[in-house]
């Protein structure tokens, strides 16, 4: 189907019926193409930078068994592979394997256990990985304790951590005692009755 497009240009227009997108998407091959190449050639470099010791099946088996529900194995395999990355002399000056700190707070605080997710996020700030990286977790937890109504764990663990990243903390913080003021109110009205 052809239609003119409105406007100075009254330009034809292919549309596919199928998607009912216009052709002119084509015209986008040739950029994408050329980014596609660009980062094939960039990743060839990047490829010999990698290890390849077995260190990354390690990495991929302890997420499928976080998949799979089985935490301490996953949480096992992340420290093995973490001590291994630490262990290596020719480790690339870059790398920082106390980032599996992360993902093991992650699965922690997948599996209900906020207290011993925030130890092992402190942790990494310990290690000095990157600050948003770390403010990011410690806001996940400060999530986690509104979601389960844990709301002034919320605010006191928001409160500590507020120096990170004191735009977001406060964002959050604002809504928590929103709700924990509704909260209070709604008993104290009950209360009344």
């Amino acid at each position: 189907m052809k239609f003119a497009a409105k406007g100075p240009k009254r330009a034809l227009v292919s549309i596919d019926k199928r998607r009912a997108r216009p052709y002119s998407c084509r015209m986008l091959r040739p950029r994408i193409q050329f980014r596609l190449a660009a980062l094939f050639a960039l990743g060839l470099p990047l490829a010999a930078c990698f290890d390849s010791s077995p260190g990354p099946e390690k990495v991929r088996e302890a997420d499928e068994l976080t998949r799979a529900g089985q935490y301490d194995e996953a949480i096992a395999l992340y420290r093995e592979h973490m001590e291994e990355r630490l262990a290596l002399d020719n480790r690339p000056q870059w790398e920082n394997p106390h980032f599996y700190l992360l993902l093991i707070g992650d699965v922690q605080l997948g599996r209900g256990e906020p207290e011993a997710a925030l130890a092992t996020y402190e942790e990494a700030e310990r290690a000095q990985l990157d600050p948003p990286l770390i403010s990011d977790r410690y806001r996940a937890v400060g999530r986690w304790y509104e979601e389960h109504g844990q709301y002034q764990k919320a605010l006191d663990l928001l409160g500590k951590y507020r120096d990170r990243d004191p735009l977001l903390f406060d964002v959050m913080l604002d809504r928590i005692a929103k709700e924990l003021t509704a909260q209070e109110d709604t008993q104290a009205h009950q209360g009344k009755r």
